[in-house]
């Protein structure tokens, strides 16, 4: 409705089935994406050494996105050791071995990540040890595209955190929850806005509906006044 163009990433779900999923509430997700307003990638998991920002990087230049959907952080998470990160320092790329060094032990330290064997010096493999600093990469990186993102992630039921990742809630400009409620009888999808960067944010729960005119929130505001 805006005229921007939208482009859904899933880690998840293979294309066919997201759009399936679309289509049973009517909207015409194939006529968007014949008019290219609309573009659907599914990163395969099941091939090792995946450049997961530059093959982001190309679908946005490629599909001229402006408002991106990543699905999602969790599956990033328990998949993360798939995926080959770039390594760079301070100053400019990696250019030498004694550089390379200098990069593996900061990124060690900081983002729990090794040089794949028989990799090229600005590549890595992530090795493990800190699923927390590799989210807050990706969400980084992610900022970086020049798009309007909404990244998925799952609610935390207990503990200090209020995500699973314990990360996006704070490096995100927003964070909004979706809950399905038993109200009496019956469960009601509602929805809340916890926090908003730069704007005032509404402190009521919201009813969501979800139908043939898309995603509609209903103002508690409406209802209360």
């Amino acid at each position: 409705m805006e005229g921007e163009n939208g482009l859904y990433i899933s880690l998840d779900s293979p294309n066919e089935m997201v759009k399936s999923q679309g289509r049973r509430f009517g909207w015409d997700v194939d006529g968007l994406e014949r008019e290219g307003r609309l573009s659907f990638l599914r990163v395969p998991l099941d091939k090792p050494k995946i450049n997961l920002f530059d093959i982001m990087k190309d679908e946005v230049s490629s599909s001229g996105a402006k408002r991106l959907v990543f699905d999602s952080l969790v599956d990033f998470s328990i998949n993360a050791d798939q995926f080959v990160i770039p390594l760079s320092k301070e100053g400019g790329p990696v250019t030498s071995e004694e550089d390379q060094n200098v990069v593996e032990r900061y990124n060690r330290m900081k983002y729990g990540m090794l040089p794949d064997k028989g990799s090229d010096k600005n590549t890595a493999i992530y090795r493990g040890g800190s699923e927390r600093r590799i989210t807050y990469l990706v969400i980084n990186e992610l900022s970086k595209l020049g798009t309007t993102n909404i990244i998925i992630t799952d609610e935390k039921m207990e503990g200090e955190h209020f995500t699973v990742d314990g990360v996006s809630e704070y490096v995100c400009d927003g964070v909004i929850v979706t809950y399905n409620q038993l109200i009496g009888a019956r469960r009601e999808r509602t929805l809340a806005v916890l926090k908003m960067r730069n704007t005032n944010n509404s402190p009521y729960i919201h009813d969501l509906i979800i139908g043939k005119n898309g995603v509609e929130i209903k103002p508690a505001e409406e209802v209360y006044v």
